[in-house]
């Protein structure tokens, strides 16, 4: 009789050990993650390459890579055990209606929270238990973990091809500034603007950095504004008055709407390097009704968006609009 999978290794938990450790890229974090020695990590990622005869790992000095066959393993293993995982978790919990979202922290604060009370008007049996992905990006480590049915996260580049992400919107850029700085009767111009301190929503300033780079303006005064971990936290600081934010527009375009948040003049909006796309961990009627929502959100808002920006004149530098 034929042997099926006969490629497989002997120990199918050699696999789960190299996934962990590939995803760490760490034999001492993988350890902790699976409550066992750094020493057997070691021991079953050197059997199971000796196993199915490919070097899956670069060894350095402190430090570990993947090698190309290790890497394409490694993505199959992390959408194939997290595929089983919700497989499971789903047959659990048949007739649970709570739904799990882990978000991108600002576009949870600035954006899901306050739409969420229309998709419980019409979806009033479904729970929802709304955890937040910490900082600009998620990592490989936040979209690994397996509490959440539905993840919205933003990337740089390209999304994280572990994972069946499914990309959902851009993000536009322009610098604003509160009325509380200027009402919107005497509006700044971009070279007054410029004067005021500049929020930075990320430590590496790259933000503030692409817009002016790609708006042609050669920024000549002393930087002496903040920098913070969030979009969200440099947006409370610029409400407060505190300075000129660099921020995604379709996240405060009720704002914009208001006159709460203005954009000086002339100013150019960009498409930013962010993107934001979900992934789905949950096929069922509840992820496929949040998700079908929150598609039409984002077409609502883009929308809105747009008429706002025809009405006020604002320049746009994308294809997309």
């Amino acid at each position: 009789m034929k042997k099926r999978h006969a490629s497989l290794p002997s120990s199918l938990n050699a696999l789960r050990v190299f996934e962990a450790a590939s995803r760490n890229l760490s034999f001492t974090l993988a350890a902790e993650e699976l409550n066992v020695t750094q020493s057997a990590v070691s021991r079953q990622i050197k059997q199971l390459e000796e196993n199915i005869g490919i070097a899956l790992f670069i060894r350095q000095h402190r430090a570990l890579t993947l090698t190309n066959e290790g890497k394409s393993l490694a993505d199959l293993l992390t959408r194939q055990f997290s595929e089983l995982n919700g497989h499971i978790d789903q047959l659990k919990h048949q007739d649970d209606n709570t739904l799990r979202l882990n978000v991108a922290m600002s576009l949870a604060v600035r954006w899901l929270i306050p739409r969420l009370h229309s998709f419980k008007e019409q979806q009033p049996d479904i729970d929802i238990v709304l955890s937040s992905i910490i900082g600009n990006s998620s990592d490989e480590v936040s979209l690994a973990n397996d509490e959440y049915d539905i993840a919205i996260y933003n990337y740089e580049d390209k999304p994280q091809n572990r994972f069946d992400s499914i990309f959902l919107r851009d993000e536009l850029l322009a610098p604003v500034y509160s009325a509380l700085i200027a009402p919107e009767t005497q509006q700044l111009t971009l070279e007054e603007a410029l004067c005021f301190p500049l929020l930075h929503p990320t430590k590496d300033r790259s933000d503030w950095r692409n817009w002016l780079a790609q708006s042609g303006i050669r920024f000549s005064h002393q930087d002496n504004g903040l920098t913070f971990d969030t979009l969200d936290m440099a947006l409370t600081s610029c409400m407060a008055g505190q300075g000129i934010a660099m921020t995604d527009l379709l996240l405060v375009v009720n704002e914009l709407e208001k006159g709460f948040l203005q954009l000086p003049h002339p100013v150019t909006i960009i498409e930013g390097p962010w993107r934001y796309a979900y992934v789905c961990q949950k096929q069922n009627a509840i992820t496929r009704t949040f998700i079908t929502w929150l598609k039409e959100q984002v077409a609502l808002e883009r929308e809105q968006f747009e008429v706002l920006a025809k009405t006020k004149g604002w320049q746009i530098q994308t294809a997309s609009l």
